[in-house]
């Protein structure tokens, strides 16, 4: 069955790859992703799978199989690309570009659906398949989604947490996807790496302004703002180092002339963390400097909470089945366990539900989210990854769904 998955997909070479590079030229930023969407469902359409589409906006769910199967395995794409202006595949107007290789993301996973459908595995699996492509990965364009909020039309800032929200993920009993290895030409295989979660703050200091050169009458909210900063600073050292706690501000507005005191400034910042408790106790140490910081100079401060992602917890059980279909393609000394990945992902989300699992692959040139980002090796990251993603469903799914069972039960527990 594996040979036939893999001429399935070889006869349909040219077509994933094609959706691949289409995707690439034509970049989309989070919960915009349409022509992306579009294109996912023509793909759809043609090999005759049926499919949901506009969830989250944009997202769009194929499922085939058993109808009455009781294991669903679901292979995962990301529409979004992430703002850099200078790729040079960018979007000129919006900055959109695929530096993160969510083009490839979902070029194997409909090249996994190629494979699925067109070899005849499907008489022989004991479940379904649902092919997931999903909007808004990258937490970025912040005001933009918030007005989306605001307007009733989603109530999560990110694509994964809306499907959840929505019951999209309710049928489905695991879940996996590739994620690109950024300065990795050669195909190598990470398992097992954890990724961050976060909470998102945006802290508003308010003062009172007052002419330069008569501090004595206003009340400076930038320096406010500064003593936060200071008082962040001074709680680092007593972060655990295995709680991986990153804090990284920026004031997005301190004054706007500098003849005046200034009477607003605008902290924002992420507060990442390898698991729940580390990350509630320092978004508790932030609040703190920041009150304190406020405190210190009369200033008034309002802090802004927004719920970020969960920590990544990949299924070792889930890894393993990976694993095996990825020795086809590579031998095992090229395959590397527990390289945690330092960002974080809404995978992180859906690993709290459900097995789930984001393995990462080479084949990739350049830093991730950076201009000089490129696809090195389009065998692999379209046709290789296509084919291990197709053979591990299979393999979940074949014998009475043995394996997928065993998973699944090993999780609950």
């Amino acid at each position: 069955m594996k040979d036939k998955i893999f001429k399935a997909i070889d006869d349909n070479r040219e077509a994933i790859i094609e959706c691949g590079e289409y995707i690439l030229n034509n970049p989309e930023l989070g919960y915009k992703e349409f022509k992306t969407s579009k294109r996912v469902q023509e793909e759809f359409e043609k090999l005759g799978i049926p499919y949901e589409a506009e969830l989250a906006i944009t997202g769009v769910k194929g499922t085939v199989g058993k109808k009455d199967a009781g294991i669903n395995v679901c292979i995962i794409g990301e529409l979004d690309a992430v703002k850099c202006f200078e790729h040079p595949y960018a979007d000129k107007e919006t900055g959109a570009a695929h530096a993160c290789g969510h083009n490839a993301q979902i070029a194997a996973m409909i090249g996994a659906a190629y494979g699925i459908v067109k070899s005849g595995v499907l008489d022989e699996i004991d479940g379904k398949i649902t092919f997931f492509a999903v909007p808004a990965e990258e937490f970025i364009e912040l005001e933009y989604r918030g007005q989306l909020v605001r307007d009733g039309k989603i109530k999560w800032m990110a694509g994964k947490q809306e499907l959840i929200e929505l019951g999209k993920f309710d049928d489905i009993d695991m879940a996996m996807m590739i994620h690109s290895h950024a300065l990795t030409p050669e195909l190598n295989v990470y398992l097992d790496g954890t990724s961050l979660g976060f909470d998102t703050k945006e802290i508003v200091f308010e003062g009172k302004a007052a002419h330069g050169s008569e501090p004595f009458n206003g009340v400076n909210a930038l320096n406010a703002a500064m003593l936060s900063l200071m008082g962040i600073n001074a709680n680092r050292e007593t972060f655990r180092d295995e709680d991986r706690i990153r804090i990284h501000p920026i004031i997005t507005n301190g004054g706007d002339v500098v003849n005046v005191v200034p009477d607003r400034a605008v902290i924002e910042t992420y507060v990442r963390g390898a698991n729940a408790d580390a990350i509630k106790d320092a978004c508790q140490k932030v609040d703190n400097a920041v009150n304190a910081g406020a405190m210190a100079v009369g200033a008034k401060c309002t802090i802004k909470n927004t719920t970020g992602y969960k920590p990544l917890i990949q299924d070792k059980n889930l890894s393993a089945v990976f694993k095996e279909n990825a020795l086809m393609f590579t031998n095992k000394e090229n395959i590397y366990h527990g390289v945690n990945m330092t960002g974080s992902t809404d995978m992180g989300d859906i690993s709290a539900i459900m097995p789930a699992i984001q393995p990462t692959m080479g084949g990739f040139t350049g830093p991730l989210h950076g201009k000089d980002f490129a696809i090195a090796d389009k065998e692999a990251v379209y046709i290789s990854a296509a084919k291990i993603l197709a053979c591990t469903a299979y393999d979940l799914l074949k014998d009475g769904a043995k394996k997928a069972i065993e998973i699944k039960e090993a999780f609950n527990k």
